[in-house]
């Protein structure tokens, strides 16, 4: 981390990369192009398409290129480009907020890839819904004229979904403020809504009648689809990727589990021996070597949090010793497996996270891990049986699947308490090598109130970029010191800084901070804030992490909480409906629907 950065005189992104256009321009010029390819390339239909007849010229294309029905080709296609354009501007917008703070515009660049990518979910469902409709293909579902094959009702669901909640968070902001949290309620609409996008286009695949055995094209998009649905489920694992997560850390081996258990079992039912930890292992060798990070010159770098090297293999052996027939025995123990070797896998890999794995996070890591597992596997064995055609399978009964939703959720719901304990600390500091720089020394009380932490570190943002250090015992009783020098003060090397600095600790369901050093902000009305030199009690960290926030209106923010449970129903409903009747054996090839 380079402390140059800090010294920018001014509280936005100056000339940083994140602030570019460049990569928006360059992922949407490609679009143009493919589109004016496939225009080419395509054939006009003879059919009467009024005037939107040259458009035929595109699901033509995509049929002769690739096998694939050219609505569902389309739809699929569209969806996954816009996945990777909101990604890269996620990937800039949260690097923004934790390197520099505030944004002075709603249309920042990364703004605006993240809504151009979640307008393609949307115009991916609508480009499936059009061409099924002149194909007219799938009867079954009608909106007026139009004809849905009910295997897009999950991508219109999550495309929606994740559109709605740009304006929301607009609003949000505007009412209490900036936050620097991935895990706001609007922020988790167009995160989740991006999270299922991968799921919904195997579905779309399936629905389409597309097996991974139809050709090149095929088994090529089978793999990217099981690839994305795992990467898309680790979207929330984010809070802690970043390095700067505000809730539990149990919730990082809890979501890594529930993806796991979920994404893995699917993609050794769906495509067979060998593809689950084919995928992992080249995920793994991408990320591991930097060639998948969205880097772009950041200053803030991701870490992936989850491996599932241990995971796959033992999913792959069980397949190979249990078979995958009886679906709900394969997925139990693969659930199993995932919530304990696998997660001992990851334990081990995230000794070197920002928030090292801490024995302080077990059993609870293990108990709420293992019941997470277990549950996304067996919606994983009823989502890859349907996926599959695996019409010989035993089914996942209704009941169990329910029990398995319930504990999934229940996993996600129990650390969400962020309580203050009755902790104080005497801050002292030695200067580092850079002026304005400093080691932390901090004895707290009582003398054992971090020895058992899930973390306990020294960190300072907003500045340039994220450093944060680890509070060491000296052997003093209560007595720690940073194990590195992290921004403190006014001015860094002589100029003025805007880092800030916090001491943080977290142990069993309490979270909280001190303020080392926060700078004076003319824009919310905050004063300079140091505990340095003081003994002062520990709060609740949300009150500094959230500094820019306000109290607002006291009715919108349940109301935003309510529209997110309601729209999280609505996507299980159009997940549910769509793979029911994928597992009836409705598909939808030619014109007419086919039952297989």
């Amino acid at each position: 981390m380079s402390l140059a950065l800090a010294s920018v005189d001014s509280g936005t992104l100056g000339g940083s990369a994140l602030a570019s256009w460049t990569p928006l321009i360059a992922l949407m010029s490609v679009y143009v192009l493919i589109v004016i390819a496939l225009l080419v390339f395509g054939r006009t239909s003879s059919d009467s398409w009024g005037a939107l007849q040259p458009l035929s010229r595109i699901p033509d294309a995509l049929t002769r290129l690739t096998g694939i029905p050219g609505w569902a080709a389309a739809a699929i296609g569209t969806a996954l480009f816009g996945l990777l354009v909101a990604g890269q501007g996620f990937y800039a917008d949260v690097s923004w907020h934790i390197a520099l703070g505030r944004d002075k515009d709603l249309f920042t660049a990364p703004h605006l890839s993240i809504l151009i990518g979640l307008l393609f979910f949307v115009f991916g469902a609508v480009q499936g819904t059009l061409f099924a409709t002149f194909a007219r293909v799938d009867p079954s579902m009608r909106v007026g004229s139009l004809r849905v094959p009910p295997s897009l009702l999950p991508l219109w669901a999550l495309g929606v979904g994740a559109v709605i909640g740009f304006p929301i968070d607009n609003g949000w902001h505007g009412e209490y403020g900036v936050d620097v949290t991935m895990w706001s309620p609007p922020h988790m609409l167009m995160i989740l809504g991006a999270t299922f996008v991968g799921l919904a286009s195997w579905v779309v695949l399936a629905g389409a009648g597309v097996r991974r055995t139809a050709g090149p094209w095929a088994r090529g998009l089978h793999l990217v689809c099981g690839w994305l649905s795992l990467q898309g489920l680790l979207a929330p694992q984010g809070e802690f990727a970043f390095g700067v997560p505000q809730f539990n850390a149990l919730f990082s081996p809890i979501l890594i589990c529930l993806a796991g258990g979920l994404g893995l079992v699917a993609i050794r039912i769906i495509l067979g021996r060998g593809r689950c930890l084919g995928i992992v292992v080249v995920n793994f060798l991408v990320f591991s070597s930097g060639i998948g990070g969205l880097d772009m010159s950041s200053p803030v770098h991701t870490r992936f949090g989850a491996t599932f090297l241990v995971s796959a293999l033992a999913v792959e052996l069980l397949a190979e010793v249990l078979g995958t027939k009886r679906v709900t025995r394969f997925a139990l123990a693969s659930g199993l497996a995932v919530g304990t070797v696998g997660l001992a896998g990851e334990w081990i890999w995230n000794q070197d996270a920002y928030q090292p794995w801490s024995s302080a996070m077990a059993p609870e890591a293990v108990i709420l891990g293992t019941a997470a597992a277990i549950g996304g596997a067996l919606l994983g064995a009823a989502f890859g049986r349907a996926v599959a055609g695996r019409s010989e399978a035993r089914p996942v009964g209704g009941r169990v699947l329910a029990v398995a939703a319930v504990v999934c959720l229940a996993t996600i719901l129990l650390p969400m308490r962020r309580p203050v304990g009755h902790v104080s600390a005497t801050i002292r500091t030695e200067a580092g090598a850079v002026p304005g720089t400093a080691t932390v020394i901090a004895t707290v009380a009582p003398v054992d109130a971090a020895e058992d932490a899930s973390w306990f570190q020294a960190m300072a943002w907003q500045g340039g970029g994220l450093v944060i250090a680890e509070m060491k015992p000296t052997g003093t009783p209560g007595e720690y010191r940073s194990d590195k020098a992290v921004p403190i003060g006014p001015t860094i090397d002589g100029r003025r800084s805007y880092w800030k600095s916090l001491l943080r600790l977290h142990r069993g369901m309490q979270m909280m901070a001190i303020p080392l050093y926060l700078p004076a902000d003319t824009d919310i009305h905050q004063p300079e804030i140091s505990a340095v030199g003081q003994t002062v009690p520990f709060g609740s960290e949300r009150r500094y992490l959230l500094r820019e926030t306000t109290d607002g209106n006291t009715w919108l923010s349940p109301l935003v909480h309510l529209t997110l449970a309601l729209v999280a129903g609505v996507w299980a409903l159009a997940f549910v409906v769509a793979v029911r009747r994928l597992d009836d054996g409705t598909i939808v090839v030619g014109r007419e629907p086919v039952t297989v």
